[in-house]
């Protein structure tokens, strides 16, 4: 953290709240659930849904280098939305869904490409643990104009354009002759030779193609459970549930394996703080989690930090349950080092998890319902941490720390 980046950091931390606000949407637990936002709605409402969906899904994975633009853009937005949020009129429940869903979405991924940006790896840890809070705060609309002051504040963050050609070095003198040297005259009349310049390089896209379509694909599968009316509910969960986690190992592996793998990790702990039982977890405990997470990432280690935290939620999150928060903002932040090769920061936090936890989800339900109607205590530890799941998580955070220091060392 250097001088230069606090205001950068300042901006990114306040912004955060717009993304946790309800914004006067149905809050959900993850970036985006398609599975559920599409149930029991017309064709009419969850097209427009998956309209703003993708197009906010696009516009901040296709623009994310340019992050304080958007969190700009997304600044008077939260403002309109607390003013309507104040005395919501009927008939503007769905365009308000709409524009919250899609502006809470670009928020996100904002925030996330400015983590990856400044290079802190705890404000990506603060930006998915205060989005998964945000489903525990219905009505904290107050967060809107916090996040405001942060949109509005990052207009004052000037970026560098990046992909910007670099300077042509300077003619190099010499007195061999090399290949592709060309004689050019001196004052004084004896010749000079100066090696030849290679031809100029295309200067690369600042816009990363490959996460952009990994993401605006995995957005897009918010339109299957429209297409599966007419089965039952118990065959929905179960095609929406495998389709999902199809999509999500395939696209995720598209960006590495580390990517994939951290993925799945994340996944694991949004599954683990209880999503689907509703959860059980009151805010204040799931903000100072999210804020012990995030500072104890800022340590050595923070993928073995990680691991634990995972390993310790599993047993003990029903006396401790801002724990198991704690536990997914420090694993985000972990992750982040490994997700920057692709700049595959936002897509994996963004629609890559939305897709693997509403497989999980979809897919824990299923099991329920097909295999003797388990209870609660079976599949979950206290009714509310998936002990397996966030022993899962624990593993492979390990294992990827090992992979890590490994590959340090060597």
């Amino acid at each position: 953290m250097t001088r230069p980046n606090l205001l950068p950091i300042a901006a990114l931390l306040l912004a955060t709240a717009g993304a946790a606000a309800d914004g006067g949407q149905q809050s959900e637990l993850v970036v985006y659930a398609g599975g559920r936002l599409g149930a029991g709605a017309t064709w009419l409402d969850a097209l427009l849904v998956l309209v703003a969906v993708v197009g906010a899904t696009g516009a901040g994975l296709g623009f994310g280098h340019r992050w304080p633009d958007l969190l700009v853009v997304t600044a008077p937005v939260d403002i309109a939305l607390l003013v309507a949020a104040l005395d919501p009129p009927a008939g503007l429940r769905l365009p308000l869904v709409v524009v919250a869903t899609a502006v809470r979405i670009l928020t996100l991924l904002a925030v996330l490409a400015g983590a990856q940006d400044v290079g802190l790896p705890a404000l990506a840890g603060f930006a998915v643990g205060g989005y998964v809070v945000g489903g525990y705060l219905p009505g904290a609309h107050w967060l809107l104009a916090v996040g405001a002051v942060g949109g509005l504040l990052a207009a004052t963050v000037r970026r560098p354009v990046s992909g910007r050609p670099k300077p042509s070095p300077q003619p190099r003198t010499t007195d061999h002759p090399k290949p592709g040297a060309t004689d050019r005259p001196q004052p004084g009349g004896k010749p000079r030779l100066v090696a030849a310049l290679p031809a100029a390089r295309p200067v690369r896209s600042i816009v990363e193609l490959r996460p952009l379509v990994i993401g605006t694909l995995a957005s897009l599968l918010a339109l299957l459970p429209l297409l599966l009316q007419g089965i039952s509910p118990q065959e929905t969960l179960g095609l929406i549930g495998f389709a999902f986690a199809a999509a999500a190992v395939i696209l995720g592996s598209l960006l590495g394996w580390r990517s994939l793998a951290w993925l799945a990790a994340a996944a694991c702990v949004v599954l683990g703080i209880g999503l689907p039982l509703g959860g059980g977890v009151a805010w204040p405990f799931a903000a100072v989690g999210v804020v012990v997470g995030c500072g104890l990432s800022l340590l050595p280690f923070r993928a073995f930090i990680a691991a634990a935290l995972c390993l310790v939620s599993a047993f003990v999150g029903g006396s401790a349950p801002g724990l198991v928060f704690a536990a997914l903002a420090c694993v985000a932040a972990a992750a982040l080092p490994a997700l920057v090769k692709h700049s595959s920061t936002q897509v994996v936090f963004g629609p890559l998890l939305a897709v693997a936890v509403t497989a999980g989800a979809e897919i824990i339900l299923w099991s329920t319902v097909t295999f003797g109607g388990q209870q609660g205590g079976v599949l979950f530890g206290d009714g509310h941490v998936t002990v397996p799941l966030l022993c899962a998580a624990a593993v492979i955070a390990a294992a990827l720390g090992i992979v890590d220091r490994r590959t340090i060392n060597s």
